[in-house]
């Protein structure tokens, strides 16, 4: 009975954990939207990935290759100010919140 309780706790806490990041995602995104589009559909500046059709892991690899200056391309310098201040939980939101 005890371990049944832990699960469904331990579920229950996932849970909220994930609605958490979800809405943390979706109010980080905000900043992106103006260059991306609300849904990640845009090339930024006509000249970026459509971020919409990448999964989580190659969100993550991105900001985080941009934050440490290991990715990009032409927009690599814009993109390594506008993540700079993400830390690697913030970073995890954003790609689940793009890649839903």
């Amino acid at each position: 009975m005890k371990k049944s309780l832990m699960v469904v706790a331990t579920l229950i806490a996932l849970g909220f954990v994930n609605v958490q990041a979800a809405e943390e995602g979706a109010a980080l995104y905000k900043k992106c939207a103006s260059c991306h589009g609300a849904a990640g559909e845009k090339a930024a500046l006509g000249k970026s990935k459509i971020i919409k059709d990448m999964s989580t892991a190659q969100i993550t690899t991105a900001l985080k290759g941009y934050k440490d200056g290991s990715y990009g391309g032409a927009q690599k310098a814009l993109m390594k100010g506008q993540v700079a201040f993400l830390n690697d939980a913030q970073i995890a939101a954003i790609a689940a919140f793009i890649a839903k």
